[in-house]
């Protein structure tokens, strides 16, 4: 007997066929879990693709109660209400926010959150695991008014809008950094929106109704493709004192006022080359539908040489940018080839008395501008466009553009909008 099972093993062994029923006997092993783990994969995906939709669904819900005025008890009761429409699948329902307590858009109001999650048996993966795995989603869906920008910081690096010290803004419009935004000012800082490409660095002084969007798109200049080029070669540098002067549109080397001068400048467009707008302490200037173009009228053309603004912080500004013709809205324009650092505080530092007005765009793409000291200005319609736009100092800025002036709007649609 032993002799014979011997000898079977011993062909067994030598046998082809037998060799080939090991090989797929083996060979089944991973082909068993490779499909077992396909089959596990495609019904995770299928799951969580369920999960995520109710999930959406719940937060849009929730938003939209929000858009239509509802408080916290009605967002959720909203929310409650759809995720009873989508029950394909047994979910918890982990969370329901409004503001979000936690992720990238913690504490931001308009904002509801929706975390949702499932423990289903994989068919595979339940023979070996002990315990049965989990699916968790996260929703976020944002509803708001659609607040137009009349602030632009263009720089995508470093802090490109800043609100510190002690100055005060006070804006019914949107200001956006297409990076970061250092709103830490000790004093009151109301806006429409305050938005960030990055991060909103908050302080203690911005107003419950202004707010916060963090990681928005970037804005784009809306005056990319403005030409600043007078194509002339101008001398004139007028030196303005006492009362009564008056000056036309066209190309200056300079325009310098005296202190307790006034001067009226005519609707049009002024080209200002090097040695810019200097206005004295006390002085006087006022121009309807003007623009102020700082840029290098020297032959060939110079770019740091370029005009700056430079006015004492008692001086009487009321400017009002044209409303028609190339220059549409825009009050101050320096040359867009201007390297970034060129002139006082590294652009255009605007300061005036508390009567002085500002109506229309501030642009200088290339550079920044800034509001420092006491300059205590109360602004009708103020736009700013620049790479980097301050407010510092003891300077206290407002905005209340009327309907139909300036190159924005100042309102806005409410709209819905997913944003996790």
């Amino acid at each position: 007997m032993f002799e014979s099972a011997k000898t079977f093993l011993r062909s067994l062994r030598k046998s082809t066929q037998g060799n080939v029923m090991t090989l797929m006997g083996l060979s089944m092993v991973p082909l068993v879990g490779t499909v077992g783990l396909a089959v596990d994969g495609a019904q995770w995906i299928t799951w969580k693709r369920e999960l995520r939709s109710a999930a959406d669904a719940g937060a849009i819900a929730g938003a939209n109660s929000l858009k239509a005025g509802g408080d916290a008890a009605a967002v959720d009761t909203a929310v409650r209400k759809v995720l009873g429409y989508n029950n394909q699948r047994a979910y918890t329902i982990n969370a329901i926010e409004t503001p979000p307590t936690t992720g990238k858009f913690a504490g931001q109001k308009g904002m509801v959150r929706i975390v949702l999650s499932t423990k289903q048996k994989l068919p595979f993966s339940s023979m070996f695991l002990k315990t049965t795995p989990t699916i968790s989603v996260e929703a976020v869906a944002q509803a708001s008014s659609e607040v137009v920008n009349c602030m632009i910081a263009l720089s995508n690096s470093g802090s490109a809008l800043s609100i510190t010290g002690s100055a005060s803004v006070n804006m019914n419009c949107g200001l956006q950094s297409n990076s970061n935004f250092d709103a830490t000012s000790s004093d009151t800082i109301k806006a429409g929106a305050l938005s960030a490409v990055g991060t909103v660095n908050q302080g203690n002084s911005i107003t419950s109704d202004t707010a916060i969007n963090n990681g928005v798109a970037a804005s784009a200049d809306p005056f990319a493709n403005l030409v600043s080029n007078p194509n002339q070669v101008c001398s004139n540098w007028p030196l303005i004192s006492g009362n009564n002067n008056t000056l036309s549109p066209g190309c200056y080397k300079g325009i310098q006022i005296q202190a307790n001068a006034k001067l009226t400048l005519n609707p049009g467009t002024y080209y200002l080359g090097e040695k810019g707008l200097s206005v004295g302490g006390n002085a006087t200037v006022i121009g309807n539908g003007v623009t102020l173009v700082f840029t290098n009228t020297d032959s060939p053309f110079n770019s740091s040489k370029i005009g700056t603004f430079s006015a004492q912080g008692t001086s009487n500004l009321q400017l009002t940018a044209p409303s028609s013709g190339s220059y549409a809205g825009i009050l101050i324009h320096q040359d867009s080839r201007t390297p970034l650092g060129t002139g006082t505080n590294g652009g255009f530092a605007v300061t005036g008395d508390s009567n002085s007005k500002f109506d229309g765009a501030i642009y200088a793409p290339s550079t920044r501008v800034t509001f420092t000291g006491n300059s205590g200005m109360t602004t009708d319609c103020l736009q700013i466009i620049s790479q980097y736009i301050a407010f510092s100092g003891n300077t206290s800025v407002s905005n209340s553009c009327p309907s139909g002036r300036g190159v924005v709007s100042f309102t806005g649609d409410k709209f819905l909008r997913m944003r996790q």
